[in-house]
């Protein structure tokens, strides 16, 4: 059977976990840390790859949501997916201005992702 895989290129941000639920998306934007990374995904493995290192991600530790930072209170459009793991203090944000595309294709493999807004 040929496993299906989804290849996308952004930028990668590890955030603390309590700095990412307190709100502050401008530290978040301020702390890139790969501005150039190629995200690989397939039924059991995500990967981020750059020219300074690599990281990988297990299937069922991740639950991948649309990142939408707030304008006063108003939400903007989707601008990276956030890729909480369990077990990890950070949470990683993929800046993308393809989150939407990235969410379809990751829920078309079966990762647990949604794209909760419009």
């Amino acid at each position: 059977m040929i496993s299906e895989s989804f290849d996308a290129r952004g930028g990668l941000t590890y955030v603390d976990r309590l700095d990412f639920t307190r709100g502050n998306p401008l530290r978040a934007v301020r702390r890139m840390a790969w501005p150039t990374v190629k995200l690989h995904a397939d039924n059991s493995t995500l990967a981020f790859t750059s020219r300074t290192g690599s990281d990988t991600l297990e299937h069922f530790w991740v639950t991948a949501l649309a990142h939408r930072p707030l304008h006063g209170r108003f939400p903007l459009p989707a601008t990276a997916v956030s890729f909480e793991v369990e077990g990890r203090d950070q949470v990683l944000l993929f800046w993308t201005p393809r989150a939407g595309a990235v969410l379809r294709a990751l829920d078309k493999l079966g990762w647990d992702a949604e794209d909760a807004g419009p």
